[in-house]
């Protein structure tokens, strides 16, 4: 059982988060034991689009932006921000190649990170566990995919 204490100084209610919707008390006891949390200073980057690899990030305090590349206009659009209680990186599930972003930190943030290595240890030692945490990462895509049509609808 993980420490009450721990989980409370997390700062992140994994209950309303979208990713960890099918999850259950147990499964996030397990994401705990294997995650760590860090700090990042504002303008540091976690990763560069196109780079490989990929963690998967609970923004506990400060605040990230996914920053694509525009050819042709000369500077970065922001395609998203992540604020405290959002995740990212959820793409990882999907063994993605690259990323298509590149995430920054903007305002001084507090992360917990699950590493590849270690959802590898999870997801190969604890299967159920994976399929809900595989179930959270879809439809956290299906609101992401919904968020960006309505966007798209915007502009015609």
């Amino acid at each position: 059982m993980v420490d009450s204490d721990l989980e409370s100084g997390i700062g992140f209610d994994w209950r309303k988060s979208p990713l960890f919707r099918f999850c259950e008390s147990s499964d996030w006891e397990l994401i705990l034991r294997r995650a760590e949390t860090c700090e990042k200073p504002a303008g540091s980057q976690l990763w560069s689009e196109g780079e490989s690899g990929g963690d998967l990030i609970c923004v506990l305090t400060g605040s990230l932006e996914a920053v694509k590349k525009t050819p042709g206009w000369g500077k970065p659009i922001i395609m998203a921000e992540f604020l405290p209680g959002a995740t990212v990186g959820e793409l990882f599930f999907y063994d993605a190649d690259e990323h298509s972003t590149t995430l920054r930190v903007v305002e001084k943030a507090r992360l917990l990170i699950l590493g590849s290595k270690e959802a590898a240890i999870l997801f190969s030692d604890y299967p159920a566990t994976a399929a809900r945490l595989w179930r959270g990462a879809a439809f956290v895509q299906q609101l992401r995919l919904r968020q960006a049509n309505a966007r798209l609808a915007t502009l015609f």
